[in-house]
Formats: structure tokens, sequence, C-alpha cells
């Protein structure tokens, strides 16, 4: 028992479990004494309920038998002759009235439920009652609707009841309904409130918590154990609307009357439309319960206590087989310096860490073999096996893994690469593509035949199958359509593949990989997505064609034109004569006509802008192509960029040469300049030009007309005497050349903003103030 509290005490998940088994026995004991308890203690209050309303039927039945009495006393008057004299009389007499009296009398004394009879006569005003109460005059005043009717009233009578009024329930009898008048004579029973209140206790022997009483279809009370409340309205109560609005002749219900919880049952007359109701407290009515209540907690208690020692035992013997396993554990690692210990993380821990270390060495043992198994396949496409650096033991198993007899090796080339998305660059994806293309091609080659995937260079892949015959599979071109479809779709990649030569052996592996990187290489020829085999390239590699010189020749002519859809158009035939070929033949042929290309245009060097060292880079990229139209555009964007040069040599030959013309005709203005008589087509003459072609060449070398550039220079050269003569503007103007004075002043103020003469002012204050500041 003490090493059993030392765990309960030290150990948490020991502590976890007692505490698991003591909670579930205690929510079970709860529950189930609950749900008894409250099983028991609702039948006691439907039992109850059940009593309330068959007593309430009782009651209602007596008073059934009362109102019965009351109708029998009234027929059994009518019928006899002495009382239908009586009420027919017009005449008082006193024997006759002393006889009536002993006659109800009789009849009073066989019902103990009447107080009085009595019979009233309004033509002698005489009243006979058996209790010798007065008439009350209100009686006569109800508007009879039937033969009977009932009247609840207090009628107060001096020495009678101690001064109290007494409440009576009195039925009307009218024995001349039908020809009723204002002198019909009256019959009326009274039955004292209080005898129905006793018939109320003496058949349910109420208790004093108890409220009983019957209330009338308008909600006026008859009887209640509560005599203050005789006659009340208690329409305005919730509870009696509720009764008064409901069909059902009994029913209970629980209310709240007076911030108490109360059970409420009743039960409705069918003779009178009397209710009788029962108001019972309902702490009251669970009141029995207590000792129930206090034997349930009792056993309650008893339970949980038995409870909680089958928890520890119970810990104890499922705990068993878990301390076991933790003091191996224990006994393998560090002691725990601290005395709380949970074992379930302590365990958890050793397990992580176990755990950790077993993925550790599977990962660096799965890494290693994939490692191996890629490097010995390498070696095999190769044909380095004997350099392959792979132990005995794991090369006889690989060499097991390799059992086809055959072997087919794929190889698959990007044509292109997608476009990178944000924030990736292209490296980063390529890793990605050839991932998703060997699990692709893994997926849809494996069906024919074992199947492995190699990365063999940046944007090559291969696929080295094993077939059990020596012939491809019928469906392998189909399964390489799909592969092709799916890095379409998915990543927009388009893949070319070469399908090698069926080999037999591990040894002959290399051969079906260079066949089938010989096969590739003709996407040069076929473009981007295609599928290329022995048979597909048979036709190029069994044709030799001539080296096409007349069309070489034509491409020349076509770069000299100058024209690039000319280029163009006789690449393209070059290409289309030499494509049939094999993949050397059109790279060979290709290289041979850019270079008779560029030797041929090879004086374009002394150009500044040539950079014609540059243009010796195509042979490599020819070389380098993997498509025919790279190696056409090749050819349109050299030659287009010779066309460009020659075009640029022409315009700069004749720039030169519009140059020394240039030059001789400015000196000639500069030295003629005053000669009024200086014109273009002089001018013209001395160049030896047109003077329609001199003018547009003045115009693009200066900017400007013949006479806008001639009357600058003369403008500038009057400028320079204003300033440093005396001559008049006149003067100056004949000496530049323009005779015109006023035609001078013009030109001189629309170019300097002022005239000469203003100008000349200017410049004699500037040179006055130099001298002043010296």
């Amino acid at each position: 028992m003490r090493i059993t509290m030392g765990r309960l005490v030290r150990y948490k998940a020991f502590q976890k479990l007692t505490i698991s088994y003591f909670l579930l026995i205690l929510l079970t004991v709860s529950l189930l004494s609950t749900y008894l308890f409250y099983f028991f203690s609702r039948s006691a209050v439907e039992e109850i309920d059940r009593n309330s309303r068959a007593m309430l039927s009782q009651i209602s039945y007596a008073s059934d038998v009362v109102y019965n009495q009351a109708m029998t006393i009234g027929n059994s008057l009518l019928t006899q002759p002495e009382i239908a004299s009586f009420l027919n009389d017009t005449a008082e007499d006193k024997t006759e009235n002393y006889h009536i009296f002993r006659q109800l009398s009789q009849i009073q004394s066989a019902y103990l439920h009447i107080y009085s009879i009595g019979i009233y006569r309004p033509s002698t005003n005489t009243i006979v009652d058996t209790a010798g109460l007065p008439f009350d005059s209100s009686l006569y005043a109800i508007s009879a609707e039937q033969y009977m009717e009932f009247y609840p009233r207090k009628l107060l009578v001096p020495n009678r009841n101690g001064n109290e009024p007494l409440r009576l329930l009195t039925f009307l009898l009218y024995p001349d309904y039908s020809l009723q008048t204002s002198g019909n004579s009256l019959i009326y029973i009274n039955v004292e409130e209080e005898s129905i209140l006793n018939t109320i206790r003496n058949i349910g022997k109420t208790e004093a918590g108890n409220n009983v009483f019957v209330m009338n279809k308008e909600g006026k009370v008859l009887s209640h154990t509560d005599a203050n409340l005789f006659l009340n309205e208690m329409s305005y109560a919730p509870y009696v609307q509720r009764i008064l609005g409901q069909d059902t002749k009994q029913n209970s219900f629980i209310a709240t009357i007076d911030d108490k919880k109360q059970l409420v049952a009743y039960v409705k007359s069918e003779e009178l439309d009397w209710y009788f109701v029962s108001v019972t407290p309902y702490a009251s009515l669970i009141s029995n319960i207590d000792r129930l209540r206090q034997m349930t907690l009792l056993v309650t208690g008893g339970l949980v206590l038995i409870g909680l020692l089958a928890s520890v035992y119970l810990s104890k013997s499922i705990y068993r087989p878990f301390s076991a396993l933790f003091e191996k554990i224990m006994q393998r690692s560090e002691p725990l310096k601290t005395s709380f210990v949970d074992e379930y993380q302590v365990m958890a821990d050793t397990f992580s860490s176990l755990e950790e270390r077993e993925r550790s060495m599977q990962f660096v043992i799965n890494r290693s073999s994939r490692t191996v198994r890629e490097h010995y396949l390498h070696s095999l496409l190769r044909s380095h096996t004997q350099d392959a650096t792979v132990p005995e033991e794991l090369i006889a198993g690989l060499e097991e893994e390799l059992a086809g007899s055959y072997f087919c090796v794929v190889v698959f080339k990007f044509d292109n690469s997608p476009e990178p998305s944000s924030g990736g660059t292209e490296i980063g994806h390529k890793p990605l593509l050839r991932f998703a293309l060997g699990n692709i091609a893994k997926e849809m080659l494996e069906p024919f035949g074992a199947c492995d995937y190699l990365i063999t260079g940046e944007n090559e892949a291969v696929a080295l199958c094993q077939y059990a015959q020596n012939e491809r599979p019928a469906g392998l071109e189909a399964a390489l359509r799909e592969v092709q479809g799916f890095m379409e779709r998915y990543f927009k990649l388009s893949v070319s593949m070469g399908v090698g030569d069926v080999t037999y052996g591990r040894k002959n592996i290399a051969l079906s990989y260079t066949s089938a990187l010989q096969y590739v290489r003709y996407r040069l020829i076929y473009g981007k997505g295609s599928i290329l085999d022995a048979q597909k390239t048979r036709s190029h590699i069994m044709t030799s064609i001539s080296y096409p010189t007349e069309l070489e020749k034509r491409l020349i002519e076509a770069v000299q034109s100058g024209k690039p859809e000319s280029v163009q158009e006789a690449a393209e035939r070059f290409m289309a004569h030499v494509s049939p070929g094999s993949v050397n033949q059109v790279v060979t042929y290709s290289i041979q006509c850019m270079l008779s290309l560029l030797k041929h245009f090879d004086y374009l060097r002394q150009l500044p802008d040539a950079d014609f060292a540059a243009y010796l880079d195509a042979v490599a990229e020819i070389e380098s192509a993997e498509y025919v139209e790279d190696i056409l555009g090749l050819f349109n964007r050299y030659g287009t960029r010779i066309c460009s040069l020659i075009e640029e040599k022409n315009h700069w030959l004749n720039a030169q040469k519009h140059n020394v013309v240039m030059e001789k005709v400015q000196n000639y203005i500069q030295a003629h300049y005053d000669e009024p008589s200086l014109s273009l087509e002089l001018l013209s003459n001395v160049a030896g030009l047109s003077s329609s072609y001199l003018g547009k060449l003045f115009k693009g070398a200066t900017g400007q007309s013949f006479s806008e550039y001639l009357n600058g220079i003369r403008l500038e050269k009057a400028r320079t005497l204003l300033a440093t003569t005396d001559h008049t503007a006149a003067k100056i103007s004949e000496s530049v050349g323009i005779y015109n004075t006023t035609y001078f002043s013009t030109l001189f103020k629309k170019k300097y903003g002022m005239s000469p003469s203003v100008f000349r002012e200017q410049e004699a204050m500037k040179r006055r103030d130099n001298r002043g500041e010296r």
C-alpha cells in the first residue's frame, strides 16, 4: 500500500490513470443516483397529482349530488297539493303556514347538506323558512333564465353566526317559470358554503398548507379554505385564466403563484359548471422525499469511496506493464533529478530520440543506396562499370534488380524553360521540373517493365527501361506522348525524346544510350516535342547531300541587295535543301555557308561600328543550335546586320564626299560674304552641284537655308563693326554686302532684339563702365 501511495504522489501517469478511473466511477454513480432520485421524486409527485385529481373528482361528484338533491326537493315540493295550494293562496293563514313549515322541516331533515328550505309568496308577502331566515329581497330581483337558478350570497341575520354574515349557496326554483310574472312565488334551498368546505376536507383530508376552492365558470369563488375569499373574483389570476381557458374536464400543471412553485389540479363538475381546484406547494409534495435524498446521498458517498479504492486497484493492475517498461528505460538512461516524474514525457522523449536516430540512419542508408544505385547506372550508361567504386555485395544486389534481359534507354531533352513565378528563378525551377518529369515518366513507363530515372545533364534526363523481349512495347510511344502532354499542361514545358535501340544485357546499355542521344539530336530538324528513334531518323542517316553552292551564292546576293525579306527567303531555301540530310551535314553546311558569307563581306571591318569579330561567334552558335529555326534566325539576324553595315558604309562614303563640298562652300562664303551678288546659283557653280541639291545639302549640314546662313555671317560681322568702329550703320551695312539700310536694321533687330543704334549705345556704356572700374 505504501508503494502504491508513493507512486500516486510521484508519478504523473499513475496519478492521471487513478484520477481518470475515479472520475469515471464518480460520474457514473452520480448520474445513476441523480436519475434514480429524479425518477422516484417525479413518480411521487405524479402520484400526488393523481390523488389530488381523484379527490377533486370525488368532491365534484358530491357537489353534483347536492345539485341533484336540490332538484329532487324542488320537484317533490311542487308535486304536493299542500305546497301547491300554499303557493296559489291569496290570503294569509298562520295555521297553513305552520303546516308548510313542518312539511319543509321533514324534507330538510332527510338531507344533511341542506341548511334551510324556504318558500316566498309575494301576494301576501309570506315567507316560510325552516331556519327562520328573513327573506332576502335580492333573490326576487334575480332575472330567471331557466327553471332553476343558482345564486351564491352572504346574508347577515342578527344574533346569528356571531353576527357574521352567513355564506350561502342558494338554489332558486320558479314554479311558474313558463308564466313568470312579477307576482310569482319562489322556492329556495340554502346550502351553507362551509358544508362544501367540510366535504372537501373530509374527502381530501386537506392539509393546512393546501389551497382548495370551488369557483364557477366566471372565476367567482363559491367555497374556499380561506373563508374570507368567498365570492371573490379569481379570474384575474394567470393560473385561473389558464384553467378557464382549457377544454379538458380535469388536468394539472405547475405554476408560479406568489413567487412560489405550486402544483395546480382541477376537476370540472358536469352538472353545475363548477371548477374544484387544488393548489399545493410543490415543496411540500417532495417533503417526504428528504429521507430518500439523504439515503441516496449516503449510498452515493459509499459507492464513491468504494470507487476510489477500486480506481487505485485498477490503476495499479493496468499500470504494472507500463511500470515495467518505464523501469527498463530508466535503467538505460540517466537518473531523474526531480521528485515528480511524468512517465509519458520521459518515455516519449526516449522513443522520440530513438525514432529520430532510426530515421536518420534510415535516411542515410536510403540516400546511400540511391546514390550507389545512381552511380552504378551512370557507369552502365557510359560503359565505365570497371571504374565504379561500388562494394561487391551492393553490385550483386543491383545486378539482381537489373535482371531484365533487354534494355532500352529513353533520353528526355527540355526544349524550353517556363517563365519563373514571382519570387523564384529559372534555376530554382529546374530541379522541380526534373523531379516532376521523373515521376510521370516512371508512372507511364513502368507498366511495360522496370524503369529507372536518372539526371544526366542540366536539360537532359534518362529513363532506363527493362524488357523481357527483344522489341519495344506497342504502347511505348503513346505513353511517351502522355508524358509530353502532362509536362505541357502543368508546366508549359515542351520535351523531346530519343528512344534508343533495344540491346541485350547490362554491358550493352551504353549502346542504347548512345543511339538515343544520336536520335534525339534530330530534333534540330523535326522541332520541339519530337519523339525520335531509328525508324524516323534512318532516312536522314542514309541520305548524302552535296553542298548547295548555288544557294550560297543567292544568299550572298540577297545580303548584297540589302533587302531583309530576300535574305530570309534565300536562307529558307538553303536550309530546306540541307534538312533531308543528317544532323552533321546540316550543321557542317550551315557553318560553311556562314563562313563564306562573312568572308565575302570582310571589307566591312573598316566601319567604326562594325565590331566584325563578334560575327565569328555565329559559327559557335550554329554548333550549339538545337533547331533549324535557330539556324535560320542566325542567318536572318547576321544577314540583316550585314545589310545595315553596307548601307551604313554607303552613307559614310557619301558623308565624306559631302563634307569636302560643304567645307569648300563655307570657305567661299567667308571670303566673299560682302559681295552683294553672292547667291546659291553662284555657289552651285563653285561646288559643281545643282542649286537645288546644294540647297538640301546645306540644310542638312547646317540646319539652315543658304540665305539664313549668309545673313547670319553678315550680321555677325556688322555687330563687330558696330562695337569697334564709329562708322555709320548705313556704311557698315554696305560693307557687309547689304545695301538696303532699312532691311539691314530689320534683320539686325530680329536676330538681336534691338536696333543697330541701341546696340552701339549699350556697347559704349559698357566700355565707360569698364574704364570707371579701373
